[in-house]
């Protein structure tokens, strides 16, 4: 089978290939302490031509340095679904964890999570720096949708 030059080939132990409109879509983390940031939107449309379990969400986020998160000091990394695009009540949490920084901050994360059967129509990614945390918006982090078979 062939794909687009923008796509990769189905990987056999799981989606592979990305969303060419929105993957990945870079989003800059939070730039000060007890905040939140959120990624765009995903849409699946309302009569989506994949089924939700053969998708497939990739949050990418950089590692933190021990200024951004400094030891005993939390950031917490979602993604959510929501049937309104406004996010104005979230319907399920797909995904949420909570990173304390150790030391050195806190170590890069990719972390992969596949659609259940019941996802809302919208989804998003969001990270939420707790207290005394300091500005690491100089770092992105990317959510991508992959596509597998």
């Amino acid at each position: 089978m062939a794909y687009p030059a923008n796509q990769t080939t189905v990987h056999p132990f799981g989606a592979q290939v990305q969303d060419s409109l929105l993957s990945p879509a870079a989003f800059t983390l939070p730039a000060a302490a007890s905040t939140s940031v959120t990624s765009s939107t995903v849409d699946l449309g309302s009569a989506a031509p994949y089924q939700p379990g053969n998708i497939e969400l990739e949050l990418n986020v950089p590692a933190l340095t021990d200024t951004m998160v400094p030891n005993t000091r939390t950031s917490t990394y979602i993604i959510e679904t929501c049937t309104a695009t406004n996010f104005s009540t979230i319907d399920k949490t797909l995904y949420s964890e909570v990173f304390t920084g150790a030391g050195s901050g806190v170590a890069a994360k990719v972390k992969r999570v596949r659609l259940p059967s019941d996802c809302a129509r919208y989804i998003r990614a969001k990270i939420t720096h707790g207290a005394s945390t300091t500005d690491s918006s100089a770092v992105s982090a990317t959510l991508k949708v992959l596509f597998g078979s």
